[in-house]
């Protein structure tokens, strides 16, 4: 794994130059701790969601990297596929997200790359938007701006710990109430999600 780069981008998107402690708990359940902040690059806020997962570092970046199955558990995620794989550890995928009509679905295209952080005993997975790796299509609106970044620990042998962090633009005109649906009922119904898959394969 490629270590030292990523999980050093993977910290730049902690901070994301707005302060790395004024988050506010905007939704708590079943051990899901969904946090917001106002994001200095965006008009959408920064998420973060915190949670312990039952199982193993590699059986959770075994369900990230099967991109193709994200619309089982993914919030809105209409499909998912690879586009590239540039190794063992890296991934090019695009994505498409249901909007409620009468608006557009999203679409966008990500480099996911996951790492190692040997000082802090941490695997890092980045995902970074790649706005013009494919072209636009029509009847879709491509997400300008993504940045998603996991952190996972092995907190025990049979628990990992998550901290996720998403800043997004989704570009368009959304309404207030549909930005609020993506940031908290989002996170909160995908890590739920998540977690069964993960007690699935630790009965």
């Amino acid at each position: 794994m490629r270590a030292i780069p990523f999980c050093c981008l993977f910290l730049r998107l902690i901070t994301f130059d707005s302060g790395a402690n004024d988050w506010t708990l905007k939704d708590q359940k079943d051990g899901i701790f969904v946090y917001s902040r106002h994001s200095a690059l965006s008009k959408f806020n920064d998420i973060e969601v915190e949670m312990d997962l039952p199982g193993t570092v590699t059986q959770l970046t075994s369900i990230l990297f099967d991109v193709e199955k994200y619309p089982q558990w993914a919030y809105c995620t209409k499909s998912a596929v690879p586009v590239k794989r540039v190794g063992a550890n890296e991934l090019i995928y695009y994505s498409e997200i249901n909007v409620p009509w009468p608006l557009s679905n999203r679409d966008f295209c990500a480099d996911a790359v996951l790492s190692y952080d040997s000082a802090r005993h941490t695997t890092c997975l980045v995902c970074k938007g790649l706005k013009d790796y494919l072209p636009e299509k029509k009847g879709l609106v491509r997400i300008p701006r993504s940045n998603a970044a996991w952190c996972i620990t092995q907190k025990s042998d049979r628990v990992v710990h998550v901290q996720y962090i998403l800043q997004i633009d989704p570009g368009g005109c959304l309404p207030a109430w549909i930005a609020n649906m993506f940031a908290s009922k989002g996170p909160m119904e995908s890590f739920g999600n998540l977690k069964k898959k993960m007690e699935a394969l630790n009965p």
